[in-house]
């Protein structure tokens, strides 16, 4: 008899203790979770290093900041660069042509945007969201190329010219998904723009010759878009 009473006793104890544990394990869970969005809260700048490669053959490269309101929505903008990494056109004519060093157009750019972000679903310290952030890219309404004359075979003579014509500014979208540990976060996913990366070139010309003729006309850019940020 006392034998089956002290297994009920140990019994219970157990039970009790499992107990305990659990609720000391949901309360820290709770704790833990409280301290997180005290922190997400109090977190309101945003770094990234971002990049993206395009269907019009070149690459982007910028620096970014973002004043977060909250977890969801914030203001900023970045600044970078792009170029074309394989042209597909080249101007030329009777004994002139571009330089060849000059015939991939680049330009540097700043780009206010806003960036948006869902309700992240969490699992353990990992953060999954997803995000769009629209844009206005502002190029520098400048370009100039070096022209190759060879009138006098071998020997070469080189003009300089210009313009302030063609596509300066340019409005895109990027959307994608993100993964945050804070502090640190990545973002992967698609731009879609249109940026015309040969508008400026096709307003040049040279001995009269329109360089029009000579490069696509691309109304429309798509690509893929990466971003590497910190939360401060």
């Amino acid at each position: 008899m006392k034998l089956s009473l002290y297994i009920k006793y140990i019994a219970i104890a157990v039970f009790s203790f499992v107990c305990f544990v659990v609720k000391a394990e949901q309360t820290d869970t709770n704790i833990r979770q409280k301290q997180v969005c005290e922190i997400e809260d109090k977190t309101h700048h945003r770094v990234g290093f971002n990049g993206s490669l395009t269907s019009s053959l070149s690459w982007l490269l910028e620096f970014s900041y973002h004043y977060m309101l909250n977890r969801h929505i914030g203001f900023g903008g970045s600044v970078g660069s792009w170029e074309v990494y394989y042209e597909e056109g080249w101007a030329s004519g009777s004994n002139w042509k571009i330089d060849e060093d000059y015939n991939k157009p680049w330009n540097f750019f700043i780009r206010p945007s806003i960036l948006l972000k869902t309700p992240a679903l969490k699992h353990r310290a990992c953060s999954w969201s997803v995000f769009a952030e629209p844009g206005v890219m502002l190029n520098i309404p400048y370009q100039s190329v070096c022209i190759e004359s060879t009138p006098n075979w071998p020997a070469a003579d080189y003009d300089y010219i210009s313009t302030t014509k063609g596509q300066w500014l340019a409005i895109d979208l990027r959307i994608g998904v993100s993964l945050d540990i804070d502090p640190c976060g990545v973002s992967v996913g698609y731009v879609i723009s249109n940026h015309d990366v040969y508008s400026q070139y096709r307003h040049l010309s040279y001995n009269g010759i329109s360089f029009k003729n000579f490069y696509p006309h691309k109304s429309l850019m798509q690509g893929a878009y990466i971003s590497l940020s910190y939360n401060l």
